[in-house]
């Protein structure tokens, strides 16, 4: 028998927000350990939040092994890697007080409109560890700033929202981007008269690539139910385009391994490579299952057994910046978009509620509500212009995607 622990904890300062002020605090701190055991071809397991007897954790886990659930695959083993990229952004002694005046200078800058939401000081660890001699250790922190904000005139629930993740912060970096955006929001201007234009989005936004989070789904893809099962090793996108599965936590703020302790070279996994597509992404269950390549994708409850899961997709970078990019043109940036979606064959919809005309530099006005669309095959194909190397704004890693698409005004 082997035992494998697989233990996550999460210590969390978060800031409620309310018309531009903090509203309440709250701390938490929750230690979450799952115990696996793996006998004769099968899996157990058991979990428990906090502290726990070891003895009894361990007789319910092996008490599971009745259920006979299959888990034939090989265990990682004889590794030892512990990574820790936490840092001190804020002390929690200063953190409310920053706040403060984070928000006080809001008031000052932006009295036509009401913040609210939340902000967060967030402090994970995972590790997994088993009798073979694995010992997988990620640690960090992160920064969370997450605010909506609203017209003190305006009827709706939200106008708009400002938010970066990173691991820093900057008071005058923070404000700056606060005061873009609403500077633009004030701001109206109409959309360029052309019928394909360049849109643009945050590379941390997820709608874009929707299709290719569903279509390669080791799962959908090894049971032919993907637009891409059948396009394996063929070149169907740009020769531009390259998408990795990414657990570099440099890039995505998460563990470098798996629930299943898989590790990548580089912690990166590419699924489409200068168009061709090469693989979808896998756990060990999945890729056993359709003969497919293991990509490490496996996630798991501290109550459960590990099961495919949806990992973070990164598109290359390309050496231009946003302004390269767009090449002199103006860019639609899309700021919030929803009620949108992908058709099983791949043509794209959205309506985009809030949208700034963009020059690859800076927000330059607000723009009416749109409506964009396009086709997967073409978003990525002939109208992909890339991802910028440069960054959204400075405290973050999100970047640039620009991708031309038909647009109008709804």
């Amino acid at each position: 028998m082997v035992k494998e622990k697989y233990v996550t904890r999460i210590k969390e300062t978060s800031i409620n927000v309310s018309q531009t002020r903090i509203d309440s605090i709250r701390h938490k701190d929750i230690e979450k350990t799952g115990l696996r055991v793996y006998e004769n071809g099968c899996i157990g397991y058991a979990g428990a939040i906090g502290n726990y007897d070891e003895r009894e954790l361990e007789n319910r886990a092996k008490d599971s092994l009745k259920n006979n659930i299959s888990y034939q695959y090989e265990l990682e083993e004889n590794r030892k890697k512990h990574e820790d990229f936490s840092t001190e952004i804020i002390s929690e002694n200063e953190l409310v007080s920053e706040i403060e005046e984070l928000l006080s200078s809001i008031r000052n800058d932006q009295p036509e409109f009401y913040f609210s939401n939340k902000l967060y000081l967030t402090e994970s660890e995972v590790n997994i560890k088993n009798d073979k001699g694995l010992d997988l250790y990620y640690r960090d922190k992160l920064f969370t700033l997450a605010l909506l904000f609203k017209e003190k005139s305006s009827v709706n629930i939200m106008d708009g929202f400002v938010a970066f993740q990173g691991r820093k912060y900057d008071h005058k970096l923070a404000l700056n981007m606060i005061n873009e955006v609403c500077n633009a929001y004030k701001h109206k201007v109409e959309l360029p008269k052309k019928e394909i234009l360049p849109v643009v989005f945050a590379t941390d936004e997820t709608l874009p690539i929707k299709k290719l989070l569903e279509d390669l789904d080791g799962n959908n893809f090894g049971s032919k139910s993907s637009l891409l099962s059948d396009k394996k090793d063929k070149k169907v996108f740009s020769e531009n385009f390259t998408l990795y599965q990414n657990n570099n936590p440099i890039d995505t703020f998460a563990p470098f391994f798996d629930a299943e302790g898989v590790i990548n070279e580089n912690y990166r996994y590419n699924l489409i490579q200068d168009g061709v597509v090469l693989s979808p992404y896998t756990d060990k269950r999945t890729a056993k299952k359709y003969n497919l390549p293991l990509t490490g994708a496996a996630v798991s409850e501290y109550d459960g057994i590990p099961t495919l899961g949806e990992p973070t997709l990164t598109i290359a970078e390309s050496e231009k910046t946003a302004k390269e990019l767009l090449g002199g043109e103006l860019g639609i940036f899309v700021l919030m978009a929803s009620g949108g979606d992908f058709t099983p064959e791949g043509n794209f919809g959205t309506p985009v509620q809030l949208a700034f005309l963009f020059d690859g530099e800076n927000l330059i006005g607000r723009l009416p509500e749109l409506n964009v669309s396009s086709n997967v095959f073409d978003m990525f194909g002939k109208s992909f212009r890339g991802v910028s190397k440069d960054t959204v704004n400075p405290l973050s890693n999100s970047k640039y995607l620009i991708i031309d698409m038909k647009v109008s005004e709804i």
